[in-house]
């Protein structure tokens, strides 16, 4: 383990092939589903405001991401977080 490897393991932070890694994945479930790479962040962002008025759903946990299907060209998977109160 080099002197970089020990660093990067000390501050938390994946190394720059990972990150790459993923965010070309991000890319290519965008491109099969036949989205422009924004629409995600879109729908994240309407589905956001209108869970604001729910006092007992957890905004801050949402997580939005896109799965492939066989029978379609994907889906948008949304997680919505249900405070305890």
């Amino acid at each position: 383990m080099g002197l970089m490897d020990r660093l990067r393991d000390a501050f938390g932070r994946p190394p720059a092939k990972e990150v790459a890694k993923k965010r070309l994945q991000l890319i290519l479930k965008y491109d099969r589903a036949g989205l422009p790479p924004n629409a995600v962040e879109a729908v994240k962002e309407a589905i956001l405001k209108a869970l604001e008025e729910f006092p007992f759903i957890d905004t801050s946990g949402v997580n939005i991401h896109i799965t492939e299907s066989e029978n379609t060209k994907g889906k948008i998977e949304i997680e919505v977080p249900v405070r305890n109160n």
